[in-house]
């Protein structure tokens, strides 16, 4: 689609979000307090304020504005006014998807991987015959690290809470970040028929996209965190105080799709004291966290702004290591530059004891590392 022989660059903004750009042009007092540690406003606007009212005037936006946000929901965490740029954004990205999902860049990709995530090569469930009252779900992310890390998680699972199964299926999340809401339905319908056939009545989540996701879309499912449970189980017998006489200190990341869940921070913190590693926090931490640069598939849609922020994050430890319990934000900080360590490595996987440091996977060692995970949830059965 072109216009004078060049792409467009623009489309006209439909009336739903017209009605919040509006509601925005009016509310925001331009304090400018969201710009501060905002990946991508100060690359388009003085603040948001002036943003949305020159969209309100021309009755259109920019494409790339929208799919620059990382959808991290520190803007309205800080604002005075309490407005909700993340849902304005995604709104946008639903009205460019709708008309012009070619011209957005990245999103041949996205679709190949949500594509490949929800086919049967990639996706796998077990249970030991009988009703399990809970399903652990690792994630897509984590697999495609380590598919080993993830069954020693799930046979510790198993030994602490002998009733569960296991659940390897995408939650749907960059589908619907990228603004398709009718496959996400699809998608995560998926996923939600999975649940479902195995009768569970509560999830375990490793990952933090997919926490987010089920809990805001399966109202009557419980949906607790890994990180709730091994701080109140325990961390496993032989990593307590594993870390006590190790001269190093981890920097703590907190994903950004978790920032409001106190209790997944607190969780965290606690199991790095029983480790016995020293943990030093981010100045921007817990609940006001600043994203990784991963966000909302922006390393795809903006790529600049995306490894500007892994950059920016990564520096602003103290540390040369830093810890998440996102995969992709472990990886996000060693393309930053620093050592990223998931706080699996530390629970499950002596090796990384040696030197602290995840190994970078390509693309391709990723997708073979879930279709192992695959194959060992399979002969689980």
């Amino acid at each position: 689609m072109e216009k004078d022989g060049k792409p467009m660059e623009y489309i006209r903004i439909s009336e739903k979000a017209m009605k919040t750009s509006k509601k925005i042009a009016n509310d925001c007092i331009g304090c400018q307090i969201c710009m501060k540690n905002c990946p991508m406003l100060k690359s388009f606007c003085s603040s948001p304020k002036e943003l949305f009212q020159n969209m309100v005037k021309e009755k259109r936006v920019r494409i790339s504005i929208p799919y620059a946000c990382n959808l991290c929901g520190y803007c309205t965490r800080v604002c005075p006014k309490g407005i909700d740029l993340k849902k304005a954004f995604l709104d946008l990205r639903e009205d460019i998807f709708k008309e012009n999902k070619n011209l957005i860049k990245g999103y041949e990709a996205i679709n190949f991987h949500q594509m490949s995530s929800f086919s049967k090569l990639f996706t796998a469930s077990a249970q030991d015959g009988k009703k399990m009252r809970r399903a652990f779900i690792p994630g897509c992310s984590l697999t495609a690290y380590n598919p080993n890390m993830v069954m020693k998680t799930y046979k510790y699972l198993k030994e602490k809470l002998p009733d569960t199964g296991i659940i390897l299926k995408c939650c749907g999340n960059p589908t619907h970040s990228i603004g398709d809401a009718y496959k996400f339905k699809e998608y995560y319908g998926k996923l939600q028929e999975e649940i479902e056939k195995m009768q569970v009545e509560e999830v375990i989540v490793a990952c933090q996209n997919c926490f987010m996701t089920i809990k805001e879309n399966s109202s009557h499912i419980k949906v607790t965190s890994l990180w709730e449970v091994v701080a109140e189980m325990g961390v496993p017998e032989k990593m307590k105080n594993k870390g006590k006489d190790i001269d190093i200190a981890f920097t703590i990341h907190d994903p950004c799709p978790t920032r409001d869940e106190i209790h997944i921070h607190d969780s965290v913190r606690r199991i790095m004291k029983e480790l016995g590693f020293k943990a030093k926090e981010f100045q921007n931490n817990r609940e006001k966290t600043s994203c990784c640069g991963m966000g909302a598939m922006v390393i795809l849609t903006n790529s600049e702004i995306g490894l500007t922020q892994m950059k920016r994050r990564a520096n602003e430890a103290e540390t040369d290591y830093i810890l998440s319990y996102c995969q992709s934000c472990v990886e996000a900080m060693m393309v930053g530059g620093k050592k990223g360590v998931h706080l699996l490595d530390l629970l499950v996987e002596e090796e990384m004891y040696k030197d602290f440091n995840q190994k970078k996977k390509s693309t391709i060692k990723k997708w073979l590392n879930r279709y192992k995970g695959k194959r060992k949830i399979e002969n689980l059965k």
